[in-house]
C-alpha cells in the first residue's frame, strides 16, 4: 500500500495547521502521514495551540512551523491532499512536483483572537472535521483508532482521499 500524505496549510503554521497535523498523526492510521506548513511561518508554535493539544493528550515536542516551500523540493514528502485552513483564501499556492488534490476548509483562525478557549474550540472543530471525513471513507480495512479520551475503538476505513473533500 502506497503511503498517503495530507499537508495542512495556514498562514502562519502556528495554530490551525499544526493542530490538524498533530491530531491526524495522533490517530496513527497505518499508511497515513500528516504534515503542516505556513505561507509566512511564525518563529514558534503559539503556546495556546500547544496547550490545547497537550490537554487532549497529544505529543507536542516535535511540532514547529515550516514554510510551505519546503514541500516543493524534489525529495520532500509529496502531499496527496493539500488542505488550506483559515477564514479566507491563502493566496498563491506553490507548484507541486505532482498534482495534489487541493481543498479549503474555512474556519476562524484562533491566532486572531486572544481567548485561550478559541484554540480549544478550533482544535475541537478540526477534530470533528477530520473525524467526519474519516467516517465517510468507504469501508476498506479495519483499524484501531485512538480517540480523544476514549478507549481504542474499532472503526472501518478505506482510502482517505475521497472523504477529505467534504
Amino acid at each position: 500500500m502506497k503511503p498517503f500524505s495530507v499537508l495542512f496549510v495556514c498562514a502562519r503554521n502556528a495554530g490551525l495547521s499544526i493542530m490538524a497535523e498533530a491530531y491526524l498523526n495522533h490517530l496513527a492510521l497505518p499508511g497515513v502521514m500528516a504534515f503542516s506548513a505556513g505561507l509566512d511561518p511564525a518563529e514558534r508554535v503559539d503556546p495556546r495551540a500547544l496547550t490545547a493539544l497537550s490537554a487532549a493528550g497529544i505529543e507536542t515536542d516535535r511540532l514547529e512551523p515550516k514554510p510551505v516551500e519546503l514541500f516543493t523540493f524534489e525529495h520532500a514528502p509529496r502531499p496527496d491532499v493539500v488542505v488550506e485552513l483559515g477564514s479566507g483564501p491563502l493566496g498563491t499556492a506553490p507548484l507541486w512536483h505532482h498534482p495534489a488534490r487541493r481543498l479549503s476548509w474555512r474556519m476562524g483562525d484562533p491566532l486572531t483572537i486572544s481567548a485561550r478557549a478559541s484554540f480549544a474550540e478550533a482544535y475541537d472543530s478540526l477534530c470533528q472535521r477530520i473525524d467526519r471525513a474519516m467516517a465517510r471513507v468507504p469501508a476498506g480495512r479495519a483499524l484501531l483508532v485512538p480517540r480523544r479520551g476514549l478507549p481504542l475503538a474499532r472503526r472501518r476505513f478505506g482510502p482517505l482521499l475521497p472523504a477529505l473533500a467534504g
